[in-house]
């Protein structure tokens, strides 16, 4: 009997979980489904991002300094503010977006 192959299965799905403030530091989140959790001021420094979901996930203060993985169309689909810590290469296109304002 042949299976067909499944679709990209999610490897872990937290989709719509409130996980405030939680360390995921150095977290393999490699297809994950975020998408909706509410992650503000978790901590994800390290942690893997390969084709994760971020649909709508709240990372309002989170910190994900080092994060890998983590794409622009990613973090496009996320909720983030002012207090959100990106990575590095992030941080600077941020930076100079924001200089016309000086």
């Amino acid at each position: 009997m042949n299976k067909a192959a499944p679709a990209k299965e999610f490897r872990l799905d937290l989709h719509g979980t409130f996980l405030r403030r939680t360390d995921l530091s150095r977290a393999s989140l490699k297809r994950a489904n975020l998408a909706g959790a509410d992650f503000s001021k978790a901590i994800f420094r390290g942690a893997d991002f390969e084709d994760a979901i971020l649909d709508g996930t709240i990372l309002k203060g989170a910190d994900l300094t080092g994060a890998k993985n983590l794409t622009r169309s990613q973090l496009s689909k996320a909720i983030l503010d002012e207090t959100t810590k990106l990575p590095e290469e992030f941080s600077t296109v941020q930076t100079e977006a924001n200089r016309g304002d000086e």
